[in-house]
């Protein structure tokens, strides 16, 4: 029961906590995943033999399975199911087409593509352009009701059954952009009404990762329970989470979490398979997830092996027989042979671009993050970008991001555990404070070799975190253990206790939900100041241009009707996901750099010096117009192209059209 309270209280917590832009690498998985989503679709779709082998034959999986090749399938496949089952799809509705002799007019929705939906027989809202301010869900947004009567490739034709046509008509005549209040954002659309649909297109997209983040949890505490006891599992499990980057990084549509998860279940089957050979299976099963989730379990062997070898030790010998040395190694673990029995042809099976010339496919894949393109860094003022890179990186950066009472508490569990005797009260299992060491540490090593490209931050080592904050439950369960063996009665004791974990972790909780829209911004006081500190000392505080949404409402209330934006940092996809949540007016337009934008949004970085001067030139202007702030630290400037001197206004007209041609998207 714990297990499972952690598991939805986390999921919880961070379903009502999306409060983050889109990040880079998320617009691509947003993309990547639709298009899964369209092939799973056309299968779906496949009413005979034939069709079922065109898609799912060389041509057909190559061209889909092909982009983001660079990761594997499982949980893009994964936010695609979610954001075909929970998304709410709204699409652009079409002014009505006269029929042929006595049929009647025709509706439609253009634009589709196969996972979108609107089959055939489906039931329609039509929806009023949404304003500022507005709950896309509101009830009054409906203006009438439709059904679609056939299905074409891009395109859904309705037959409207409830609403007035020429109210709906009037009602569509807003535009994005018209002036307010309120300020209208989108133009009529169309939604399936569907029971599942309980999501933004965004936030369904997201679900999964949510879902992993609060597996992350729950295993954390599995395995800190078989290692080290209840309770130092479940104050771990909490740690992990209410790391601020981390609980930035459990909201996304990324992978981080998800193989943070694999990593886990695997090391919770290995650790049983120990005393429960039944689990050397579910450790294989686990595995092959996580090779199925990033490449980041292609490493795990490689602590299990020196656990092994390590916890065996006594048993190594090179002993000479008959006049020859012989080595003689521990047992082998069942679940070290059975995980690439297992494992293996999971990521063969289960990937269809490695269906065809496997290992062709997977050598350029394995080629992809040998030579993996080395992003720009700042650390303490130093730009980083070709190796050798600093071997302390990834312990400066930890050390630096993790609340400081957790450090301490994990130095201090450590020390303990290895302290603790074998049969004393409250003492590790054994071999448990090794395992969890081992696995714990090897990811932070591994990033901290000078060639290893360094980018994206603290989410390339978090798969070594959870054992890491193990520790530091357990060093905080010896603490209320010496805090309260002298207090008389049990609750009394538990009152102290309970308060003394409130301590412990009032600050990291506040911290995490405070930081949430800026995740990766966070910095302990460690730094002479928390963000203050870190911009002071040039070390980065931002990735991937998601500050962006913070400037939306700023954006939708002061940008000129058809402004063109240059967002730098923040990808189209990005963009095209915020219109699709109708977080951003329909009529502004998106520009891939500064010439000719209206608008700039620039992250000040000091990697984009040069682009900053670039677009203060493009611009004519000295400098921004406005700051998107956290805790006082610029996290977005916006720049604004000064407005030309306003001509004399035309005289009015008459002869005003009463309706738009029809055919027009209303």
């Amino acid at each position: 029961m714990t297990g499972l309270a952690l598991f939805a209280g986390s999921a919880i917590l961070l379903m009502s906590t999306l409060e983050m832009g889109a990040t880079r690498d998320e617009s691509f998985y947003f993309r990547f995943g639709r298009s899964y989503a369209d092939w799973f679709a056309d299968l779906d779709a496949a009413a005979d033999p034939e069709a079922v082998a065109s898609v799912l034959g060389r041509r057909a999986v190559e061209s889909v399975w092909s982009g983001n090749f660079e990761h594997p399938p499982l949980m893009k496949s994964a936010f695609a199911a979610s954001w075909r089952a929970f998304a709410r799809k709204e699409r652009d509705l079409s002014r009505p087409r006269t029929g042929l002799a006595g049929q009647p007019e025709q509706w439609s929705v253009g634009g589709l593509a196969p996972a979108d939906g609107f089959p055939e027989g489906a039931q329609v809202s039509l929806l009023a352009p949404l304003v500022r301010g507005q709950q896309a869900t509101d009830p009054g947004r409906v203006l009438g009701r439709a059904t679609v009567t056939s299905r074409l490739p891009s395109r859904a034709d309705l037959r409207l059954d409830e609403g007035d046509r020429d109210a709906i008509i009037a009602a569509c005549r807003a535009r994005p952009g018209d002036p307010g209040p309120p300020m209208v954002l989108t133009g009529c659309r169309a939604r399936e009404d569907r029971p599942l649909a309980l999501m933004s297109e965004m936030t369904a997209m997201r679900f999964p990762g949510v879902l992993t983040g609060a597996l992350a949890v729950l295993l954390t505490f599995l395995l800190g329970e078989a290692t080290l006891g209840f309770l130092p599992g479940l104050l771990g499990a909490l740690a992990f989470l209410f790391v601020p980057r981390h609980f930035f990084h459990a909201h996304l549509c990324a992978f981080d979490m998800g193989i943070v998860a694999g990593v886990l279940a695997t090391l919770y089957a290995f650790w049983r398979s120990l005393s429960d050979r039944r689990y050397a299976l579910v450790a294989g099963v686990a595995w092959g997830l996580a090779l199925l989730i990033k490449h980041n379990a292609f490493f795990l062997p490689v602590p299990l092996v020196a656990f092994w070898l390590w916890n065996g030790r006594r048993q190594l010998a090179w002993p000479r027989i008959a006049g020859r040395r012989r080595l003689e190694l521990p047992p082998l673990p069942l679940a070290l042979l059975v995980m690439p029995l297992v494992a293996l042809p999971m990521l063969f099976t289960f990937w269809p671009r490695l269906w065809y010339d496997p290992w062709s496919s997977l050598a350029r894949y394995f080629g992809f993050h040998l030579e993996h393109e080395h992003y720009m860094q700042w650390y303490f003022g130093r730009p980083l970008q070709v190796p050798p890179f600093p071997v302390e990186f990834p312990f400066a950066l930890t050390l630096f991001t993790v609340p400081e009472v957790f450090t301490f508490l994990s130095l201090l569990g450590i020390f303990l555990a290895y302290r603790a005797r074998p049969g004393q009260p409250g003492a590790p299992r054994p071999g448990a404070r090794t395992f969890l060491l081992l696995n714990g540490l090897v990811p932070i090593i591994l990033i901290a070799l000078p060639s290893t490209p360094i980018f994206g931050g603290v989410k390339h080592w978090m798969t070594g975190m959870p054992m890491l904050l193990l520790f530091a439950g357990y060093a905080l369960t010896w603490a209320l253990r010496r805090a309260t063996e002298r207090i008389p009665g049990r609750a009394l004791r538990g009152a102290v206790a309970g308060a003394v974990v409130l301590v412990v972790f009032a600050g990291p909780v506040r911290a995490s939900l405070r930081a949430v829209p800026f995740g990766t911004a966070y910095w302990n006081d460690l730094i002479a100041g928390g963000i203050q500190g870190a911009a002071d000392k040039q070390l980065m505080r931002l990735y991937w241009g998601y500050t962006t949404r913070q400037a939306l409402d700023w954006l939708n209330e002061n940008a000129p009707r058809n402004a063109s934006v240059f967002f730098q940092n923040t990808t189209w996809d990005a963009w095209d996901a915020y219109r699709r949540d109708g977080l951003v007016r329909h009529d502004l337009r998106y520009l891939g750099g500064p010439a000719g934008a209206d608008i700039s949004l620039i992250e000040p970085q000091k990697a984009f010096a040069e682009l900053d001067i670039d677009v203060r030139r493009a611009m004519g202007v000295a400098g921004p117009t406005g700051f998107v702030t956290f805790e006082g630290v610029p996290m977005l400037r916006i720049y604004t192209r000064p407005e030309p001197p306003r001509a004399a206004p035309p005289p009015p007209t008459t002869g005003i059209p009463a309706e738009d041609p029809p055919g027009s998207t209303l």
